[in-house]
């Protein structure tokens, strides 16, 4: 038996190649998965690729913390809880230590 039997995960930017490839990795393991990104459609798409019964989407973006309480709510009511949480979603821009990155940039909504 897995060690992900029964976890709960979310994996932000889950509608991208590594996010879609992770949901699936953790569905084979036993784990039931909500898969969230910023556009609905590519949710749309993953979750047909995906194509599993222990699959969940929503749309959010990461940059809101109110998506992301959403988020966790979500997984919550449909799975009873949460145990992992893989932070995948991300944004192009500068390319700087991350320290010396501006705050604002990281809070920009793309």
């Amino acid at each position: 038996m897995s060690e992900m039997n029964g976890k709960v995960a979310i994996i932000t930017g889950g509608a991208g190649g590594i996010g879609k490839a992770t949901a699936k990795l953790f569905i084979e393991q036993g784990a039931k998965v909500l898969i969230t990104d910023i556009s609905e459609e590519a949710l749309k798409e993953a979750a047909k690729e995906i194509n599993r019964k222990s699959l969940s989407c929503f749309a959010a973006d990461v940059s809101k913390p109110e998506d992301n309480e959403a988020m966790v709510k979500k997984a919550v009511s449909l799975y009873g809880g949460l145990d992992i949480l893989i932070a995948n979603a991300g944004f192009e821009g500068l390319v700087k230590p991350l320290l010396e990155y501006p705050p604002d940039m990281i809070r920009k909504n793309n």
